[in-house]
Parts: structure tokens; sequence; C-alpha cells
């Protein structure tokens, strides 16, 4: 655990005990661990309730396409809206709990995307169908936003990494069925009710959160919402989202990608001289100044970036190089998430017995190789060194995401828990993007400079071999980069503790 919180939460039982209300606390605490279990289980359906909603509308994307008779630039947008209202919006619903509370803000989040997800079921049109995919993500935002601050507080600091591991095991099963569930319901039953399966599922769990979320938390009396902070966070998120899509989309200088890169820049400089003097900012700044915060937020977004990388240039070289149809690289892939979603509780269990030592390094240390091993597997066409490589490559993630997230969470105080987990969010989302931008660039960059111009797969396999490989190679420094910046999180904290010591 680590020293800030240790602080923080010794001087805040001091200080229950100088008001005599110690036993108090502790009844409402032990009440809240009493329930623990259960809240954990609304929490976990609920977030693979959302990723199973993402893979899913993925999958049934060419069905919406054709049932709307649209082209595929519009339709995109089912996908994109949603990916960029929900990024922009994660540390806005982080700030806004502490006024609302984060067990409410997160009901309040569920009706928003039940009702979204009724009305995406009934559209009679893609403009509609749009329409609630934005109200979903502004739901999802705050299901999300807060999730992790939830079962912080709702688990004692000794379990911490257990349920982060639970959290973690449970976005690798949501990946794992995704794809074939929507498969499925597409197939069978209508890309409708990949939407509508969420209003049952929904209901029930809106009722167990009220019955069973019922967390002490101290919000605050006034709704203090800097909207010059606000509104320039999300023009800054929301611009650099589009420009990496721009980006990813077309190599090339064009307009609208001056447009966003002039609005990410000027709203960006905006932002961070309205944080640095406002009173009450949408995002206090300083915490980044907490070495133990700011650098396993700096690995995850490094992480994040190499593993979509990863993710999205695996499909590209199975399919151009190996010549395997989405099925069979789908269940080649299903190899990291089986081992993650096993290597994910022990991760965090390592991370509550052991301190956190070196637990998410490790992690990072097995991605580093799964992803160096995949370049060389890749390079030689070595089918059974791949399979390998991506079991190892889920083993890496998973002891690495538990972990972590336990640390980011811990470095603040417990009213600070709700930022933490949107901040951590909103840059996994991040370096999602920022990957995929740099998937497209370097691999269109190293084809048309060996003559290729036209469809990727239309490469020669050699060609798209060495490319390929050339890019894993670089996902795998990346990771090593990471487990840099994680080490000095950890040596951070030893520094610490000696200090106090002495």
């Amino acid at each position: 655990m680590s020293t800030s919180y240790i602080t923080d939460h010794w001087s805040y039982k001091k200080l229950l005990v100088q008001n005599g209300d110690l036993k108090m606390e502790q009844k409402n605490q032990n009440i809240i661990y009493k329930n623990k279990n259960i809240i954990s289980i609304i929490v976990l359906i609920g977030i693979l309730m959302s990723i199973l909603d993402g893979y899913m509308v993925t999958i049934a994307l060419p069905t919406i396409t054709t049932y709307f008779n649209i082209n595929v630039a519009i339709s995109q947008w089912i996908i994109t809206a949603y990916l960029v209202v929900m990024t922009a919006l994660f540390i806005f619903f982080g700030k806004l709990s502490e006024y609302t509370g984060k067990t409410k803000l997160f009901i309040i989040g569920w009706i928003l995307f039940t009702l979204s997800s009724l009305g995406c079921g009934l559209s009679p049109g893609i403009e509609l169908l749009i329409i609630f995919r934005i109200t979903q993500a502004i739901g999802a935002s705050m299901i999300a936003g807060v999730s992790g601050a939830i079962l912080f507080h709702a688990f004692p600091p000794n379990e911490i990494g257990k349920v982060m591991g639970y959290f973690g095991a449970t976005i690798a099963i949501g990946t794992l069925i995704g794809p074939g569930l929507g498969g499925l319901i597409t197939n069978f039953i209508g890309w409708q009710y990949i939407f509508l399966v969420n209003v049952p599922l929904g209901i029930i769990l809106i009722i167990g959160a009220k019955k069973y979320l019922k967390i002490p938390e101290n919000t605050s009396k006034n709704l203090n919402i800097d909207w010059l902070g606000t509104i320039t966070f999300i023009l800054s998120i929301t611009s650099l989202l589009m420009f990496c899509g721009e980006i990813a989309n077309n190599i090339s200088i064009t307009i609208p990608l001056i447009i966003y890169g002039l609005i990410f820049l000027i709203s960006s400089i905006i932002f961070i001289l309205q944080e640095s003097k406002s009173k009450d900012p949408m995002l206090d700044l300083s915490i980044f100044k907490n070495r133990e915060f700011s650098l396993p937020v700096l690995s995850v977004l490094i992480f994040s970036i190499a593993l979509n990388v990863a993710i999205i240039i695996g499909p590209f070289y199975f399919q151009g190089v190996m010549e395997y149809n989405p099925s069979q690289i789908g269940l080649l892939f299903m190899a990291v998430s089986l081992a993650m979603a096993i290597s994910s509780p022990i991760g965090g269990k390592l991370y509550d017995k052991n301190n956190s030592k070196y637990v998410a390094a490790t992690g990072l240390v097995i991605s580093a190789v799964s992803f160096i091993l995949l370049a060389y597997a890749y390079l030689t066409i070595n089918l059974l060194l791949m399979i390998i490589a991506l079991i190892l490559w889920g083993i890496g993630q998973g002891l690495f995401t538990s972990p972590n997230s336990a640390e980011t969470m811990s470095a603040l105080p417990g009213e600070q828990t709700a930022i933490a987990s949107s901040v951590s969010t909103t840059v996994k989302s991040l370096g999602g993007a920022l990957g995929a931008s740099f998937v497209s660039i370097f691999l269109t960059i190293s084809l048309t400079t060996s003559g290729l111009s036209g469809n990727i797969l239309s490469a020669d396999k050699l060609l798209l071999s060495n490319s390929i490989s050339m890019i894993m190679f670089v996902t795998g420094i990346l990771c090593i980069i990471a487990t840099i910046v994680t080490v000095q999180k950890r040596n951070t904290q030893i520094n610490s503790i000696n200090s106090k010591e002495n």
C-alpha cells in the first residue's frame, strides 16, 4: 500500500478518535465489508456489460450498415461517437461524484445507460441510433469513471489488489466472449438485441445497486464546477481523438487534421492556465506532482499504447501473411484473454501479499518478452512460438494491470479516489487511440517506402511480415520503458518510507 494512503488513513483514524466517532466509523466500515462481495458482483457485472456492448456493436456494425442502407463512414460514428464522448467525460464525472457521491452517480449512470440502450434497440433510423449511442456513452462514462473507486472503498486495504485482480479478469472475460456473443445475437435474433439485452440486466443492477451500494462518503455541500476548465478539457480530449482518427484514416496533411490540431493546442493551453489558477479546478493538476500517482499513470499510458498497437497489428499479420480467416484469428487471440483471466487475480493477490513489490514491473517485463518474441515469431512465421508469446502476453498484462490499478487508487487521499479512477480510465482510452494511430502511421510509412500503394493486405508476404515484426519489436521497447517508469515508482515509495523512518 502506498505511503500517502497509509498516512491519510491513519490521520483520518486519529481525527475520528478525537471526535469520538471511531466506533461508529468502524461499525459503518464493517457493514460495507460485509456486503463487499455483493457490491463487487454488481460493479463487475456492470463493467462486463459495458465491455460486451462495445465488442458486440463492433461485430454488428456491417449488419447495421446494411440494415439502414448507409455507407461505412456514417455507420462508423456508432462506435466513434461512443468512444469520443465517453473518454472526454470520465474526469468530469469523477469530479462531479465529489458532490453527488460515487454510488449515486453509478446508479444514475446505469439508469441512463439502460434507457439509452432501449432507445438504441428501437431506433428507426441511423440518426437516432447515433444520438442514443452518445447518450449511452454519457451513462457509461458515469459508471466507468467511479467503478474502481467504489471497489476500492468496499474492500479492506489488504484486499485491494485482489478485487482489482477480479476487475482485470472481468475485462479479460468480456474481451474473450464479446465478439462471439455479438455474432450469435446478430445472426439469430437481430442486431437490435445487442442493445435490448442491456435493459432487463440493467434493471436488475439498478435495483441491486440501490439496495447494497451504500458506502459512507464525504461529499461536497456545494456544486463547484469549473466550467471553463471542463469545456476546454472536453474540447482537448475530443480534438485529440479526432486528430488521431484522421491520421489513422489518411496519412497526409488535411484541413480537418489542421483544424483538430489547432483546437487541441489552443484548448489544452487554456485548460492548463485555467486549472493552474482556479480555486476549485475540474482536475487538480497538483496530483501529478505526486510521483506515486503520476508514475503509475504514465506507465499505464505507455503500456496501453504498446498493447493497442499489438492488438490492432496482429490480425493484419494473420490475415495477410498466414491467410487466416477472422474466426481463426479470434480463436488464436483467445489465448491472451484466457491467460489474462487467470493471471489478473494472481497479480492482485501477489500485490496484497508482497505490498506490490515489483509485481507490476514483472508483468511489464513478461509483456516485453512476449512482444519481442512475437516480433521474432512473425518474422520467422513460427506458429508455435506465436501461441507461446500470446499466452505470455496475457500473463504479463494480467500481472501488470491489477497492481497498477491498485497503486493508482492508493496514491491519493480517500476523497480523491474517484478522480484517480477516472484519470486512469481516461489515460487507457487515450493510449488506445494513440496506439491505433501509431499502427496506421508506422505500417503505412513502412510499406509505402517499399513502393507499395493500395490495400495493405495486398502487400508481399515477406514485406508485410518484416514491417509488422519491426513494429512489434517497438512495442517490446515501449514495455521496457514502462518497466523503468514502474520501478521508479517503487523506488519513490522506498525513499519516502526511509525518509519518514529517519
